[in-house]
């Protein structure tokens, strides 16, 4: 669910065990080491329904941030025990994380994770937060920004006005999507016409800056979005096709869209020719 590169290597820490159905009571965290040929792993720890985690650089080396889908489940539709989001110190030389704690905060459904300049944003059915990284006078720091249900928000400067714009698939894998301003007001809501909504990325493609965003029922939209007389436009990359993650990746001048096809079983690379 999760692939965490390691600052100034090649290495990375992951997800395992998470299967579909929120089949993940046995989930742990991974780190890969890249021998030169393929990869060597060791186990961070055992972290049940972790569903989003990342790793945060400061002063003192790396932060943990991790965030559980549900905090224990009798089946794929039980939601009566909520999530959790945990923190801690991440040592790479170890490979494991050090002073482990929850935050004083139970999450249900976490689906979202968006790492900004000096805080995160993480999504749920209570919600949008912004969660604070500790400095020298406090402790972690968790802020409600919107209390829609959210499955998972990407940023990017949409109209090119130097702050940014956010887009967020509004409901569990939900039908809606909502584009808000950098206060977190509404600029666009759709209906309910994307089902199933999964895939988001937002950042630069040529010389701006545009949402992609991809839902996995129905048509099985894969779509760019940008912004045009003042207001978003959509276009179709491919239909039938049900993404469930997307990335924009640049390699010797050239930009590929990478996406995971999931309902067409494909992984697919989308050569980006016209960037303007």
């Amino acid at each position: 669910m999760t692939m965490v590169p390691i600052p100034g290597t090649l290495n990375f820490v992951a997800t395992q065990r998470f299967y579909p159905g929120f089949n993940s009571s046995q989930c742990r965290i991974v780190k890969e080491i890249f021998n030169g040929t393929n990869w060597d792993q060791t186990v961070v720890g055992d972290f049940p329904y972790i569903h989003r985690f990342d790793l945060i650089s400061h002063d003192g080396g790396l932060w943990f941030v991790g965030c559980s889908i549900a905090n224990s489940k009798k089946n794929t539709d039980d939601w009566s025990d909520p999530g959790r989001i945990w923190v801690g110190d991440y040592d790479d030389r170890e490979a494991k994380v050090n002073n482990l704690k929850q935050l004083d905060f139970e999450l249900t459904k976490n689906h979202g994770y968006k790492r900004m300049d000096g805080y995160s944003l993480i999504t749920g059915a209570q919600g949008i937060y912004r969660l604070d990284y500790p400095d020298s006078n406090g402790d972690w720091k968790l802020t409600r920004l919107v209390d829609r249900e959210t499955s998972d928000i990407a940023s990017a400067d949409l109209n090119d006005n130097g702050k940014p714009e956010y887009l967020a698939i509004e409901g569990f894998h939900g039908p809606y999507i909502r584009i808000y301003d950098c206060n977190f007001n509404t600029i666009f809501k759709s209906g309910s016409d994307s089902p199933f909504g999964h895939a988001i990325w937002g950042g630069r493609i040529g010389s701006k800056q545009y949402f992609i965003f991809g839902f996995r029922s129905e048509r099985q939209n894969l779509e760019l979005i940008g912004f045009e007389d003042g207001k978003p436009k959509f276009n179709l990359i491919e239909s039938n096709v049900g993404p469930s993650n997307v990335l924009v990746y640049g390699k010797e001048g050239v930009q590929y869209l990478l996406s995971a096809n999931r309902e067409a079983n494909q992984v697919a690379i989308y050569k980006i020719l016209n960037t303007d």
